[in-house]
């Protein structure tokens, strides 16, 4: 293996994980703030709201988020780049709107006072969904600004939460003034990218919207089964606890999930260079991803332990106070990193081979599966049975992928 192959994927690891340490470092800062002013049950309510919006931004990204660097990655000349980032950028803005419209006036009948209120602000989290640059990026093997912005729109977050989130009547104003400081930041970057590298010299088309929809409906629906796997957990944990418990959970689920990007963050760093050298060597393609997947499970291995040994005092800095049962299911959720890095070869090799159907198929058995599951176990136990089925989950999910890539090896 190269050098530059190396280079490449630490240069992204390492960015990816700067901009995820940001996201720890100000989420060290600001969760103590926002529960204690707002209380267990509002920041409970919040979180509900983000975890909303979250499942509804895979509308808005349409699948871009897996194939739009490779896109990039492949286009020939700047002309056809720009166009790939008009298509995807008008297509995400496009769906964004359209949920919103749709979205408001049910939420509006069938919410609660305090809970729709904190749910219409947060709507903004999804247009900054839709101009997030990070294909982009990814596919110029250039994250790097990416962590920029995340650092500048984290802290103007935690000032604008200090100075104007004091009390639970401004808890709607957590998750708005969370996309608005990120939305800001992206709409600088694409102002500055197109002022530097012109923009797209044709204007939208309903034919290139149409076209971009149809290209990416399969890998829509296998990307939507896996972020509801990851993001409907509060949803459904909401059903059978009360918001005070929920807040708790919470808390540990945050920390835990963070820790989850892990996986993610190595198959995001390695696939363009994957890619590339499936279609130069197999022997090169398979030394690349299983070095990677050996220090993947290490390195995700280790951290399972210390976050186990130190879980009481990780929520000690987050809460500001000892909450056991918050240490208790960050405990049990410590291993999820190790066991979604169990899927990093499998799905590189289902992405480099494009078998969008087979992923398609695996994500929604994992997705009936963690449904399933959580729904019984949350029914009997409350969150010590979310975080159980949130491990089995992920064990099923490794097992369904390795089996249906076996049938066609």
């Amino acid at each position: 293996m190269s050098s530059l192959t190396k280079s490449i994927f630490y240069k992204n690891f390492f960015n990816l994980s700067l901009n995820q340490g940001v996201n720890i470092f100000a989420t060290i800062i600001y969760t103590p703030i926002l529960f204690q002013r707002l209380g267990d049950e509002n920041f409970g309510l919040i979180h509900l709201a983000f975890s909303i919006i979250i499942i509804l931004s895979i509308i808005v990204s349409y699948g871009y988020n897996l194939n739009g660097p490779i896109k990039i990655t492949e286009s020939k000349s700047l002309e056809a780049e720009n166009f790939i980032i008009r298509d995807i950028l008008s297509l995400r803005i496009f769906n964004a709107l359209i949920i919103f419209l749709i979205s408001t006036p049910l939420i509006i009948f069938f919410s609660s006072d305090n809970f729709y209120k904190i749910l219409i602000f947060s709507f903004i989290i999804l247009l900054n969904e839709a101009l997030n640059p990070l294909f982009f990026l990814q596919g110029k093997n250039k994250i790097f600004p990416q962590a920029v912005i995340n650092f500048f729109s984290k802290s103007l977050y935690i000032v604008l939460i200090y100075f104007f989130v004091l009390s639970s009547d401004e808890a709607y104003l957590a998750n708005f003034f969370y996309g608005f400081t990120a939305l800001l930041f992206v709409f600088i970057f694409w102002l500055n990218h197109f002022i530097n590298y012109s923009f797209p010299k044709t204007r939208f088309s309903l034919i290139n919207l149409k076209n971009r929809i149809n290209e990416n409906f399969v890998l829509f629906l296998s990307s939507s089964s896996t972020h509801l796997t990851l993001n409907s957990a509060l949803i459904i944990l909401s059903f059978f606890i009360n918001h005070k418990e929920l807040g708790r959970f919470t808390l540990a689920y945050k920390i835990a999930f963070l820790i989850r990007m892990i996986p993610v963050f190595f198959i995001q760093s390695g696939l363009q260079k994957a890619s590339n050298l499936f279609k130069k060597s197999k022997s090169d393609f398979n030394k690349y991803i299983s070095k990677y997947f050996n220090f993947g499970l290490l390195f995700t291995f280790f951290l399972a332990l210390l976050m186990i040994f130190f879980a009481d005092f990780i929520i000690q800095i987050f809460a500001n106070e000892k909450i056991e049962y918050s240490s208790n299911i960050l405990t049990i959720l410590s291993f999820i990193p190790f066991l979604a890095m169990l899927n990093f070869k499998n799905i590189n090799y289902i992405l480099v081979n494009n078998y969008k159907a087979l992923l398609n198929k695996a994500t929604f058995f994992t997705l009936f599966f963690m449904s399933l599951s959580s729904i019984i176990l949350s029914y009997h136990y409350g969150g010590y049975g979310l975080a159980i089925a949130l491990i089995l989950t992920e064990i099923f999910s490794f097992v369904i992928h390795s089996i249906l890539l076996k049938n066609v090896r």
